[in-house]
């Protein structure tokens, strides 16, 4: 995907996939540094791991049969994750059936949050050989009538969920976990929270407060004021069986944790531990960097290359952001502010006293600003790739 040549005392970086490339003096060059790669699972393996807990739970089956159930809602990703959920719902929805649920009372609900619906086409490559076969909806996050309210977290959080997820009398979710800005790590109770909740509920979960406490970072699930108001969320909503993934860098399946809605996302999140730290000798001044898919579908998604790592940067620090964002920026709450307010100071009040969820990204960005000066400059364009 990525590599770099030396050459005539320059060093040439070509990324394959978004087809960009530029060179520069190799005495500039600190190193390309990528996260470790496991490898991939035989198709045997995702079926046994998807099926059996992790850790010698009950299977999905046997839950359904002591719940005596019969209607179950499947909560999965949208296409800006990249979740590969074709090749692991069959797993889920057999079991299901073995349990004792008629097929036709088997939802699959497009956790959305706030994002775009998805589309025809997105569904059918999430459903496979399933689509035509099991029903599938996007989540509403703005109709009252299509939510119900659980009362609130301990954090004051007003939990408001799907409907009809909370009504099924089984909740399966399935997601793939990698690092998250705030939140620690993606997957597992992100399903519920954002994923089938209300705008207020998202919005509330998302505020900065929370956004700017120490322990919103990513990789740490520890005293993480956001996790614990997404988990504490998700047990209010009920998750009885939790599937979580983790990709390599060829966007392969290299490991599944399934069972316990907690347990399974940790054991998931410890994994990639092991492949996902890159130790730096040095801080480096300049760093470029690309989000890949499916994150490069947008500007907004985009930026997370860069907030991934926003609170190691200091008043040296440059930041190059490149990506296909085929879709443009998507996102006029997390653009325009930046637009209208060139004071930092002015930018903050304004986020502050009028947040809009997609506003989130504005906060660590510009934190990050900061730490240059209070009335430093920032510059973004967004240019259309021809064809």
């Amino acid at each position: 995907m990525y590599s770099v040549k030396k050459e005539n005392g320059f060093v040439m970086y070509n990324d394959a996939e978004e087809s960009r490339n530029f060179k520069i003096p190799e005495s500039n060059f600190m190193g390309l540094y990528t996260a470790g790669n496991p490898k991939a699972m035989l198709p045997e393996q995702i079926e046994k791991a998807v099926v059996f807990p992790f850790n010698g739970g009950e299977r999905l089956s046997d839950i359904v049969k002591k719940k005596k159930a019969s209607t179950a809602s499947v909560i999965i990703s949208d296409a800006t994750r990249g979740v590969p959920t074709a090749k692991v719902a069959p797993f889920v929805v057999k079991e299901l059936i073995d349990g004792g649920i008629d097929i036709k009372n088997i939802i699959f609900v497009v956790a959305l949050g706030v994002h775009r619906n998805a589309e025809e086409e997105e569904m059918k490559e999430f459903l496979g050989e399933l689509y035509g076969k099991v029903r599938i909806e996007n989540h509403d996050a703005f109709s009252e009538d299509k939510l119900v309210y659980l009362g609130d977290t301990s954090r004051k959080t007003p939990v408001k969920v799907n409907k009809t997820v909370y009504e099924s009398d089984i909740k399966v979710t399935i997601g793939k976990v990698e690092l998250h800005d705030m939140a620690g790590f993606s997957g597992g109770r992100k399903s519920i929270l954002p994923g089938v909740c209300a705008e207020e509920t998202i919005v509330i979960n998302h505020r900065p407060e929370k956004m700017i406490d120490p322990n919103s970072r990513a990789g740490n699930l520890e005293n993480n004021p956001i996790h614990e108001d997404m988990l504490e969320t998700a047990r209010m909503c009920g998750v009885d069986y939790s599937v979580n993934i983790v990709m390599n860098m060829d966007y392969e399946i290299a490991g599944i944790f399934s069972g316990d809605l907690d347990l399974s996302h940790r054991a998931a999140a410890e994994f990639l531990k092991k492949y996902c730290n890159v130790e730096l000798p040095k801080k480096p001044d300049v760093f470029v960097v690309c989000p890949g898919k499916p994150l490069s579908i947008d500007m907004y998604q985009g930026v997370k290359a860069i907030i991934a790592f926003h609170k190691i940067t200091d008043s040296n620090t440059t930041v190059i952001l490149y990506g296909s964002f085929e879709e443009g920026i998507n996102s006029k709450d997390f653009y325009e502010p930046f637009k209208k307010y060139k004071d930092l100071d002015e930018l903050k009040k304004f986020v502050w006293e009028n947040y809009e969820i997609q506003m989130d990204h504005i906060i660590p960005i510009m934190e990050m600003l900061k730490k240059k000066n209070k009335n430093c400059s920032y510059y973004g364009k967004c240019i259309k790739r021809r064809n």
